[in-house]
Order: structure tokens, then sequence, then C-alpha cells
């Protein structure tokens, strides 16, 4: 992911008067980190501009002219307020229902979603680098950048409650750093099954890419969790080092579960399609959500079920969906096997992983 596309110089008249209530306002959201250049780029986004946006990414710059650079150095002072404040989160294996689930949660009142924003994918990054010698940061400044950027997005507007941060899939890294130093925050760990997640990946070209550059990180996680650096990414192929992905999030999530208990819930998405009222009550219930069933009745409205929750302008539903699966298991069915064989094998292998393929696997 490049550099964010805003010009260089600022573009606010008074940036003093913006940094002064930052703390206080959630208007001006902390876009990017740039470790680099050691600064931080502020963006003005209305609520609105946030609650369409799919992703908190480049594309929420189209068009804007509101925004500044500062010091990292000067986000964590003017964050200092927000500091012990953290949003709920829902971490994701990717490519699994989670911006269709968090555009639900989005129509509940008060509840604020903010649909993977950059600065996650740093911390997740920066995080992964902390055991290495060549590491960026020390845990201290880590921590720090962490307390800064999470309190800044647990800001609320007039009228909100809570405020939901869906992380994309590669930063489940964050999982319990974010949990064990906010103890009031909760997570949602949303999944589907191994087959279903093989059909997803394979059917696209940027979902093949995102899975095979997310493979490393993935693999370190499962070395030390398996305690055993025996595995290696050069024999595998495309759909093994997929199902390498979605094994390796498995157990994270699984480790995060007995670690963290009831702060965490796992829910497999296929569950949500089959009794979508029901799971959103849960939802709710976990992170204490104030609405009731008329609300969520709303939420779970055919306007929005019924589109593609990336691009609401595209028809799509469970019965799309499930066609789009089995077309894709059709036609990458010798991959496929390979994936789930690959599986199999390695849970023959490591008996710890046995466990975790059959309730969200085969």
């Amino acid at each position: 992911m490049g550099p964010a596309t805003m010009p260089d110089h600022d573009l606010m008249t008074d940036p003093a008067a913006v940094l002064a209530t930052l703390a206080d306002t959630p208007d001006w959201f902390c876009h990017q980190l740039d470790l680099d250049a050691d600064r931080a780029l502020l963006v003005r986004l209305e609520p609105a501009a946030i609650r369409d946006a799919a992703f908190l990414d480049e594309r929420v710059l189209a068009g804007r002219s509101d925004g500044f650079r500062i010091p990292l150095a000067t986000l964590r002072e003017r964050a200092q307020a927000c500091v012990g404040h953290a949003p709920h989160a829902i971490f994701h294996v990717g490519h699994c229902g989670s911006t269709l689930l968090a555009r639900v949660l989005g129509e509940l009142p008060g509840v604020r979603v903010l649909r993977e924003p950059l600065p996650l994918r740093t911390l997740a990054a920066l995080h992964e680098e902390l055991p290495l010698p060549t590491a960026r940061l020390d845990a201290g400044q880590w921590q720090a950048l962490a307390d800064a950027v999470l309190g800044l997005m647990a800001r609320r507007g007039a009228g909100e409650t809570r405020v939901l941060a869906k992380a994309t899939s590669s930063c489940n890294a964050l999982i319990h750093p974010w949990l064990a130093r906010h103890p009031q925050a909760r997570a949602l760990l949303l999944s589907v099954a191994l087959p279903d997640y093989l059909a997803t990946i394979l059917k696209s070209p940027p979902a093949r890419a995102d899975a095979l550059r997310f493979a490393p990180a993935r693999l370190a996680f499962l070395h030390r969790w398996l305690g055993d650096e025996a595995l290696r990414l050069p024999p595998l192929s495309t759909a093994e080092r997929i199902a390498l992905g979605w094994i390796a999030e498995t157990a994270r999530f699984a480790d995060a579960q007995r670690r963290l208990g009831a702060r965490v819930l796992r829910l497999d998405f296929a569950a949500f399609l089959a009794d979508r009222a029901a799971v959103l009550a849960q939802v709710v219930a976990h992170f204490g959500l104030d609405a009731d069933a008329g609300a969520c009745a709303r939420a779970l409205a055919p306007e929005l079920l019924g589109r593609y929750a990336k691009a609401t302008e595209h028809a799509y539903d469970a019965q799309a969906r499930a066609a789009d699966l089995a077309e894709s298991a059709r036609r990458f069915a010798p991959e496929l096997a390979a994936g789930l064989a690959f599986a199999r094998q390695l849970a023959t292998r490591h008996p710890a992983l046995t466990g975790l393929l059959s309730p969200l696997g085969e």
C-alpha cells in the first residue's frame, strides 16, 4: 500500500485550531502513519463519508482538500486526552462477509463503524517487527503510538454511544495487544469454512495476491504457535499457501479465545446467513450495543443485504454468493482439493490443529 496521495503541503488554513480540539471531536481522522517521514496525515471526514466508504483507505481522499500532516510526536501529544480508550474491534480472515456485517452494525442507532482504517495496517506491521533486531520501534514506542491511534479512533460524535473498528485481515496480530491493553474492549472474530475460503480466494486474482503477500507473516505466527519451524513456503503451491493462511488465522483466533475468554466472539459467516436476526442479536449483546429488535430488523433491510457490501451499486445476495462459490469450486476443483489435502496433512503432523479444522472447516 503506497502513501496517501493528498498533496504534500498543508491544506488547512489553521492547523493549530484543529489540533487544539483534536481529542474532543471525531471530525478530524488520523488517516495515515508515515514512519519514514515521521508524520501522520489528518483528514476531515464527515460522518456521511465514513458511513458510505467501504474502506477508509486512499479512496476517501478523492476530491478532498481538508487535510494536513503533523509529526508523530505531535500526534501522540495531542491524543493524550484520548489515551486509555479504544473502540471495540472486528477481526476476520478476509473475504468472509466482514464488510457486510460491519455495514449492518453501522445501521444501528448510536454506532459509529470505521471500516479498515489504514493506521491499523501500519500498527500491525510494526507489531510484527517487534521481535526482530531490525524493528523500527521498540515495544514502548509502539505502545505509545498504538495508544494514540486507538484513542483517536474511539472518539464519538453527537448521538454516538459506541465505536467499532473493523481491521484489515492482515491486522490480526493486533487482537491480543489491543484487548490486553483495553479491558473494556471486545472483539468479534469472523471466519468462514475452509472450503468456502479457498473457493472465494481462488476465483479472485486480487484476493490471491493478498493471500500470497500475507503468507510469510502468517507462517511466522504458525511457527511460534506450533513451536516448530519445519514448514517452509517455497515448496507450497498457491492453493496450499492460501490454506496455510486460513489455518494460521484460525489458530490465532483460537489462541485469542483461550487467552481472552468471553471478550472475544468467534463467528462463522455462514451462521449469520442462516439466521441473520439471531446472530445479529448475539453480536449486539456481545458489544453491548443499545439496539432493540426493531432496530436490528431495520438494519437487516433487503436494501442493504441485497447489495454487494464493497460496492453497494451492485446487487448481490446470499443466493448469488452461493452460486459464485459453487462455480468457483467447479472451476478450481484441483486447486481446492490440493488446499484441503494440505490442511489435513498438516493437522496429521500437528495434532494441535485437528480441533481447529473441524468447527470452521469441513
